[in-house]
């Protein structure tokens, strides 16, 4: 048995930086997304803001991690999932109509705890998260955002 360690003898993995690591989670993402779209179905315009946010040179974090965050919550609301084969087909679900359904409820949660992560995370600026949240999430519910809070 020979004594050398061949773990210990590979180079250590670079270190990413958060850009890089976004960069990365956001080619995921989009190949995810166009991997999974139905037959004929259209991506959501997110995707391409998605991939040029990535593909801009210098461009900054706070950007990446919006517009991943803003193709996931389009992805949730635009979208549902065949349960057979993962493919994804434009939803005809009534949200404002299904508010007590605790599926509903829970998408939602999901979805505006991640962007609070973000924001504590420092990937995202608290006034910019509100205002995604409000557009892209409260909006569909029909409630106010007071109401949302208390849903």
């Amino acid at each position: 048995m020979s004594d050398f360690d061949f773990p210990s003898a590979m180079p250590e993995k670079p270190q990413q930086t958060m850009r890089e690591k976004l960069e990365d989670s956001a080619t995921t993402f989009i190949a995810d997304i166009t991997a999974r779209l139905g037959e004929g179905v259209e991506p959501p315009p997110e995707l391409e803001a998605l991939q040029a946010a990535r593909d801009e040179e210098g461009g900054d974090v706070p950007t990446l991690a919006l517009k991943i965050y803003e193709l996931m919550i389009e992805q949730g609301m635009r979208y549902d999932v065949d349960p057979d084969n993962g493919k994804l087909t434009p939803t005809q679900f009534d949200i404002k109509n299904n508010l007590d359904i605790p599926e509903v409820k829970a998408e939602f949660d999901h979805l505006y705890k991640y962007g609070m992560e973000l924001i504590r995370r420092g990937m995202l600026d608290i006034d910019v998260a509100k205002e995604t949240v409000k557009e892209k999430l409260i909006k569909r519910t029909g409630l106010t955002p007071e109401e949302f809070d208390e849903w």
